[in-house]
This record gives C-alpha cells, structure tokens and sequence, in this order.
C-alpha cells in the first residue's frame, strides 16, 4: 500500500458480434468495429490504502493522503476497511481518430468511434476492477461496486486530489482546468474493500438534497439525490 501501480497494457476481450448484440443502438458494422478496437490501448493506475474514517460524509484514507468528500460514496463504503484508488483510459489513438474523422467530414466513422470508445473505456475499467476482485478473494475481502466524481455528490472538483493521490499519473493522463481527463475516454473511480460480501446496489435515498447538478435527473437512482422524488 501507498504505491501507485501502473500497467501500461491491459488485454480486453472484444466481439464485435456480441458487443453489437448486447448494445441494440450501436451500429451493425463489424469491419469497422474490429478495425477501431485495434486503437485501445488501455493503461491504468492505481492505489490501495486503508480507510482511516469514515463518519458517512466524508472518507478518509490512510495518513489523511485524500479525503472524498460524499455522503454517497462514505455510504457505499460503509463497511470497508480499506479503498482502491484508480485512473484508467484507452489511450490517445482512438479518440485522435474519431477528432481526425469528424474535421474531414467522414461522420459515420467518427460518430461509430466515439460510441466505442466510450463504452470502450467501461469494459475496460470492469475487466479491470474484475481482475482486482479476483486477486482480493483469496484474502477474504469482497469489492464494492466503483464511484466516480461527477456522480452523486462526489464533485467532479475532486479530481485533482485524485490525480495528487496517484502522483500525476506520470502524466500519461492528464487533467485541464475544468477537471476534464487527456485522453478524453479516461475515467477516476474508487472502489472499497470488506470482509464481508458486499451487495452489488448502489446506494438509494436522499440525504440532505446533496446533489452536485449536471445529469438527466429523469435516469438518476443515487442515494445522493432527492430530485426523482420531488419530480414524482
């Protein structure tokens, strides 16, 4: 713990056919699919600390090194004791590409692009989260499901604790002054650690109106956030 790992290469299965299927909007264009899928290149980052409080606002790892500040996040990781800390992204070259296609007018390969690589960067992150669940097992310790900045009340203003926490990411991932991530197909997230099986649910409820803006409040289910319930 307190070291912040780093792989520069991180092998995630694809199906063109089974990605089509399992995501009814995406286009039936398995060549081109493929074709994309060879320009993810994942790499991540991350790092494993014990959690040193945590009074249901506010989370706090090991030596003070971050504090989340989230009623939605210290419920989710209510019964752990220690936190994984992570940045992954799918790198530059598929994004580049979806840029490149959009500036010289080939939409359809751009607009196909930037949907893979959006859920590219998912798989990627639950392939990784996966394989970090299955090192943990054999020690006895149950993953909860990962948060975001941006979601809940865990302000995207956040981040760049996150990236101090993980020593810059050795700047292969970088983070602008709207707390935007280079490449853009990048995600932060923080997972916790029990002793006990922990049920995949994210929190539900509401708890003092924190909600932090910017989302399709019509789609959201987070414990953070009470405006479902008042648009009812």
């Amino acid at each position: 713990m307190g070291t912040v790992n780093h792989l520069q290469q991180f092998h995630v299965p694809f199906d063109a056919e089974q990605f089509i299927q399992s995501h009814k909007d995406c286009p039936q264009d398995v060549p081109l699919l493929d074709a994309l899928w060879k320009m993810v290149h994942p790499a991540v980052f991350w790092r494993e600390e014990l959690i040193a409080e945590n009074d249901g606002t506010c989370l706090r790892l090991y030596h003070n090194t971050l504090c989340v500040q989230s009623c939605y996040v210290a419920k989710g990781l209510a019964q752990c004791s220690r936190a994984t800390v992570l940045a992954l992204t799918i790198g530059s070259a598929l994004p580049r590409f979806a840029a490149n296609a959009a500036a010289e007018g080939r939409l359809y390969e751009a607009a196909v692009a930037d949907y893979l690589g959006s859920h590219a960067v998912e798989l990627f992150a639950d392939a990784f989260c996966a394989y970090l669940q299955q090192q943990a097992l054999p020690k006895g310790m149950y993953a909860t499901l990962r948060y975001s900045p941006g979601y809940g009340d865990w302000a995207l203003s956040a981040q760049p604790d996150i990236f101090q926490f993980l020593n810059g990411c050795r700047n292969k991932i970088q983070l602008s002054e709207n707390y935007l991530m280079e490449p853009v197909k990048s995600i932060t997230a923080i997972m916790g650690w029990s002793d006990k099986w922990q049920k995949p649910e994210y929190p539900h409820g509401e708890h003092n109106a924190f909600c932090n803006g910017g989302h399709n409040c019509a789609a959201c289910v987070t414990w953070a956030c009470r405006k479902v319930r008042n648009q009812g």
